[in-house]
C-alpha cells in the first residue's frame, strides 16, 4: 500500500514513496564524547540532518539486517525499515536496481543504509560506521581496531561459514562480485585507478586478493565476468614493486585447495 502523505526522498522514484514513520527510539539520545558525529560530513548541511535514516533489508526475517537494527535501537535513533514498510520488491528496486546508479557510491546487497545522498552496504562496515556516528565505538585507534576485528570475525566469518550449511557450496562463486567492484571503480570521481580516492587503500588490496582467488578457484566464472576495470586493478596491484617482490618470494604461500583463500 502506498501512502499519499508520504515524502518522496531525493534519488527515489516517485512511484515508490516511503512513509516516514520511524521505528525504534522516539528521541535522539545524547551522543557520548568519543562519537565522531560532531565532525561527520552528514552534519555539514542542515538538509542532511533532517533526512531520516533508511534501512534496506528483506521483510519478515531478522537476517543480517538485525545487526544493523540493534545499533539504531541501542542508540535510540529513529529509522525507517523500508522493507517492513514497503515490502520485498522495494528492496529489490532500491538496492539491486538503483544500487549502482551513476553519481553515487554503489551498494551491492542488503542490508544497506541511506541518509540523504549518502548510502552504504555490508553489515560489519555499516556497524562500524554507525558505531562511530552514534558514539558506540571507542575513540582510541587500537580499541577501534579491536571492535572492527570482532565485527568481522562474528558478522563476516562466523555468519558466512554458518550460512554455507544452508546454501550450495558454489553459492559465492555465482555471486557477481565483479560487477559490484566494476561499479565502484566507475563511481570514483578521482578516476578508476583505485576503489576510493586517488591512492591505494586496504580496499584495493583486499579486492586484489579476492579477484586472484576467484581466478584461481572459479576460473570459468572469473573469465565470464565482463569487468575490465576490476581486472585492470588486479593487474596494477600485482605490478606494484613491493607486491610483485612479495609474490616472487618464498614468503608468498600456496593457495588453499577448498576455499576462497
Amino acid at each position: 500500500m502506498l501512502f499519499r502523505n508520504s515524502l518522496v526522498l531525493p534519488g527515489f522514484h516517485k512511484s515508490t514513496p516511503i512513509k516516514l514513520k520511524a521505528v525504534g527510539g522516539t528521541n535522539f539520545r545524547a551522543v557520548p564524547r568519543h562519537s565522531t558525529v560532531a565532525r561527520h560530513s552528514l552534519n555539514s548541511s542542515s538538509a542532511a540532518m533532517t533526512e531520516p535514516w533508511l534501512l534496506f533489508y528483506w521483510p519478515g526475517i531478522k537476517g543480517r539486517g538485525e545487526y544493523v537494527r540493534l545499533v539504531f535501537e541501542e542508540a535510540g535513533v529513529p529509522y525507517v525499515d523500508v522493507g517492513l514498510k514497503e515490502g520485498f520488491q522495494s528492496i529489490v528496486d532500491h538496492v539491486f536496481e538503483k544500487g549502482t546508479a551513476e553519481g553515487s557510491f554503489p551498494i551491492r546487497a542488503p542490508p544497506a543504509i541511506q541518509k540523504g545522498d549518502f548510502k552504504m552496504c555490508n553489515t560489519p562496515a555499516i556497524m562500524l560506521y554507525l558505531g562511530k556516528v552514534f558514539g558506540l565505538c571507542p575513540s582510541k585507534l587500537e580499541d577501534e581496531a579491536h571492535v572492527n576485528q570482532v565485527l568481522n570475525v562474528v558478522v563476516s566469518d562466523a555468519v558466512s561459514e554458518g550460512r554455507l550449511a544452508f546454501h550450495p557450496v558454489d553459492f559465492y562463486a555465482t555471486h557477481k562480485v565483479g560487477s559490484f567492484i566494476e561499479a565502484v571503480l566507475k563511481s570514483n570521481k578521482c578516476g578508476p585507478n583505485f576503489l576510493v580516492g586517488s591512492e591505494l587503500s586496504v580496499a584495493d588490496l583486499a579486492t586484489y586478493h579476492f579477484l586472484c582467488a576467484a581466478e584461481r578457484h572459479y576460473k570459468p566464472y572469473y573469465d565470464a565476468q565482463e569487468a575490465p576495470l576490476a581486472k585492470a586493478l588486479q593487474s596494477r596491484v600485482a605490478q606494484r614493486p613491493r607486491i610483485a617482490a612479495y609474490l616472487a618470494s618464498d614468503r608468498c604461500q600456496p593457495w588453499d585447495a577448498d576455499s576462497m583463500m
